[in-house]
């Protein structure tokens, strides 16, 4: 078993959004996006993996395939290994989201 703090996870930059992986293994991955506001994540794919994100702190638009989706806090959104991904922080408080990123098959 391996038990984490979230909140020692939540590490912002004033010049780019941050990823921190905190738990990995050979078939998954946990980790935290921090941005603040006006911080954006291009859009992009995980193939051979499916993604759940949650978000745990702030709100922004997640662009999926081209679709925005708004969330805020308690969210949680799955993307599959062809999905193009994207975020921004629209909003005027730091965003924080946990994700998991596991391997297909």
């Amino acid at each position: 078993m391996d038990h984490q703090a979230l909140k020692a996870f939540q590490q912002f930059d004033d010049n780019r959004f941050t990823k921190v992986d905190f738990m990995k293994n050979e078939n998954s991955t946990a980790f935290t996006l921090n941005f603040l506001p006006g911080q954006s994540m291009k859009a992009h794919s995980h193939p051979g993996k499916e993604l759940y994100l949650v978000v745990t702190e702030g709100s922004g638009t997640f662009t999926v395939d081209g679709e925005e989706v708004m969330a805020t806090r308690g969210d949680v959104l799955f993307c599959d290994e062809k999905e193009m991904i994207g975020f921004e922080n629209n909003g005027d408080n730091r965003t924080t989201l946990f994700g998991t990123l596991t391997k297909i098959g």
